[in-house]
């Protein structure tokens, strides 16, 4: 049934006055009941636990090897002395010490966090500072775990004990066999007069080590010096010594070495040889790399190869550096084409001999390529 606005009922096929069936169906809206129940959500309904982030151990306290300092997500905190970062970022200490959090020059925007060995040290260590080690905090009184505190090594360490002491022997048979050479030609082609010779070769020695090491002759002798004050200096700080008498070494030492210096000198290679002078020095490099380039740029023989190798390594004459550009361009691995007798022209590659190599060059002046042969020399 309709119903009419103002409530009086209508038949069938009849409309109240006033209402068309247009403005009817207009009044008229479509309700839709849930025909389905809806549950609700169960995620995130209650909050998990909070990870506990954050420092573990602050500024000035005493961490033990293993202890957590800081747990974090990502590096907000970097690892800085004595300290580790595990995989989650966790950093914890590596030695027992004091922590400080600091900031690194060489990388103003990180901060870091590290442990100090002792209660009044700062953090970082300055970059050209050696690195501070932890030697122990307790004295073993009892003599038997003392020497087992010593004897401890890792795995690895106890391995390798049988090859260190091989290395260490032959190290030191090295040393005295080279000094007593030194030592024996001191004696035999030198007139040194009111000299102690075995500090002399061992002086020499010094100089060479370091020379092999990098070093120049001549810093080598001033670091040799400084070598030898300092250690008596460190005996001094022991004890061992008095300082009255280290000051007295040091210029009894001082005084050899500037006696020593005014007759011998040693070489890159072992030898010892007289004393030159710069004058000396530059005389005798210009007289035999004129000699090299007008005697021996060709094609040498053994004996000639032999004789090439004994001027550039004249002792005191030419630097490392000198030696190998010497070496590189009148003693090559492979003989370059403008060495005279290393190219013969105008073979028949068909008729050549064994000892003879065929090559097909390309000459730049007639813009074509040729056949020529090089001796086997050329390139043994």
């Amino acid at each position: 049934m309709l119903r009419s606005i103002s409530g009086i009922k209508a038949g069938r096929g009849s409309v109240p006055s006033g209402l068309s069936l247009v403005s009817l169906a207009n009044s008229l809206t479509q309700i839709r009941t849930a025909t389905k129940k809806v549950s609700g959500s169960k995620t995130n309904k209650n909050d998990s636990a909070g990870r506990r982030l954050g420092p573990k151990a602050y500024e000035g306290n005493f961490v033990k090897p293993g202890q957590i300092i800081m747990r974090q997500r990502g590096t907000k905190i970097h690892p800085g002395e004595n300290v580790k970062i595990g995989i989650d970022h966790t950093i914890y200490a590596s030695e027992p010490g004091y922590v400080r959090f600091y900031l690194d020059p060489f990388h103003p925007l990180r901060k870091y966090v590290g442990v100090a060995l002792k209660s009044g040290v700062k953090l970082p260590t300055p970059h050209f500072a050696p690195r501070r080690r932890r030697f122990g905090y307790e004295l073993i009184e009892d003599p038997v775990k003392a020497q087992q505190e010593e004897d401890h090594m890792s795995r690895k360490e106890y391995l390798y004990q049988p090859e260190l002491k091989e290395l260490t022997i032959a190290k030191e048979n090295y040393k005295q066999e080279t000094i007593s050479n030194i030592k024996q030609s001191l004696q035999n082609d030198f007139q040194l007069q009111d000299i102690d010779y075995d500090v002399a070769a061992s002086r020499l020695f010094n100089v060479l080590q370091l020379a092999k090491a990098g070093q120049s002759i001549e810093s080598a002798k001033k670091q040799d010096i400084f070598d030898f004050s300092y250690n008596l200096q460190l005996a001094v700080q022991r004890g061992e010594i008095s300082k009255e008498d280290a000051t007295a070494k040091t210029s009894e030492y001082i005084s050899l070495t500037q006696q020593l210096e005014k007759d011998v000198n040693i070489d890159i290679d072992g030898s010892v040889y007289k004393y030159l002078t710069k004058e000396q020095v530059a005389s005798k490099q210009e007289e035999i790399i004129q000699k090299l380039e007008t005697e021996f740029y060709k094609l040498l023989s053994k004996d000639e190869k032999d004789q090439v190798s004994k001027l550039i390594n004249t002792p005191g004459v030419f630097s490392t550096e000198q030696r190998s550009t010497l070496t590189h361009k009148f003693l090559p691995d492979f003989i370059p084409y403008d060495v005279p007798g290393s190219v013969i022209e105008n073979i028949n590659p068909e008729t050549v001999s064994k000892d003879i190599v065929v090559q097909r060059v390309f000459d730049e002046t007639t813009r074509s390529t040729r056949i020529i042969g090089r001796p086997q020399a050329v390139f043994q």
